[in-house]
């Protein structure tokens, strides 16, 4: 709020950035006995052994990777704290402009009256299904900050008591714009 917050751009892949953070994320869901998944890139048994690799593609995008891996992480910790039973399924699709990241999962929802109030400060929704679960009321309203100081924009659909997805939407440079921006970084270093 001090207006200190850097924004150090950097270009990153985006499916296998995320596939690390979710990885360091996976075993603290499965010892809740949750499901993590990450539909661009499963878990060898998740996936279909029929043979066939799945070509997923590159998503290059020019932002602060300690930002995009602080929000990434607090939404898929978030899922996993607010889900009891199920699955969190993280994907990343995109356009030529963009890059969506998307963090779904089976948990307790957010009222629909609470959802406008979400990514303000301090704001916590207050019913039985959150009173056992602490917090600050500071992680989505930093995240949303976070996602706008490189770009982005953030956003929620839930449906309360069936689950939540989390969406992410970051700026896409394509492949021409990234390998000249990687270059001028390693004349600049």
């Amino acid at each position: 709020d001090d207006s200190r917050l850097k924004n150090v751009p950097k270009v990153v892949d985006v499916v296998p950035f995320i596939h690390d953070i979710v990885q360091g994320l996976a075993p603290k869901g499965v010892e809740k006995g949750l499901r993590v998944l990450y539909k661009p890139m499963p878990d060898d048994d998740e996936s279909d052994h029929d043979g066939e690799r799945k070509l997923n593609p590159v998503f290059y995008a020019n932002v602060d990777n300690d930002h995009l891996r602080e929000v990434v992480q607090n939404l898929v910790e978030n899922a996993i704290k607010y889900t009891l039973k199920g699955d969190v399924v993280v994907d990343v699709t995109g356009d030529e402009s963009h890059i969506t990241i998307s963090i779904a999962d089976t948990g307790i929802g957010i009222p629909r009256e609470d959802q406008a109030h979400l990514f303000q400060k301090f704001y916590r929704v207050d019913n039985s299904d959150t009173r056992e679960i602490g917090g600050t009321g500071l992680g989505l309203y930093l995240c949303r900050r976070l996602t706008e100081t490189i770009g982005g924009r953030l956003w929620v659909e839930s449906e309360y008591k069936r689950g939540s997805t989390f969406f992410v939407e970051i700026p896409r440079i394509d492949h021409d714009e990234a390998q000249r921006l990687i270059e001028q970084a390693s004349i600049e270093a």
